[in-house]
């Protein structure tokens, strides 16, 4: 404890020590830097380019087409499997909106395929995911 000089009387300083708190706000700050962008992950697909559609696919199930492979959010399921996967992960999320997002390789007829069975479900919010791009300006 530390004393004031000078005084007739000594009296305690009760001066708040910030530095460990400093030191500690710091160091959690750099772990939610570092660990932030890992829980926003997904998958590496080539999705086709439009000059059209929305940007960002919009908060909900994602349904992914990559090669011969299907996932839903980021789980990998069979095609077989798919109806009652997907079953399940709706019911784990709720009526949120359901956006499809495919290879550019994968073949028109997977695609729609797959949106059927996600039509089947009942899903009535759905949309493709497309990366925007802008569009370029027409030569005259």
């Amino acid at each position: 404890m530390s004393f004031g000089a000078g005084h007739r009387g000594r009296r305690a300083l009760s001066d708040i020590n910030v530095t460990p708190l400093v030191d500690v706000m710091l160091v959690l700050l750099i772990i939610f830097m570092i660990t932030a962008p890992a829980l926003f992950q997904q998958l590496e697909v080539n999705i086709p380019k439009s000059t059209v559609g929305q940007a960002e696919a919009a908060e909900g199930l994602v349904v992914t087409l990559k090669g011969d492979e299907i996932f839903i959010d980021k789980e990998k399921v069979s095609l077989k499997d798919f109806d009652v996967r997907f079953a399940a992960a709706r019911v784990r999320l709720g009526e949120r909106a359901v956006t499809l997002q495919g290879d550019e390789q994968v073949t028109y007829g997977r695609v729609v395929e797959v949106l059927a069975r996600i039509k089947g479900a009942g899903v009535d919010k759905m949309g493709l995911a497309v990366e925007l791009v802008k569009e370029k300006p027409k030569s005259r």
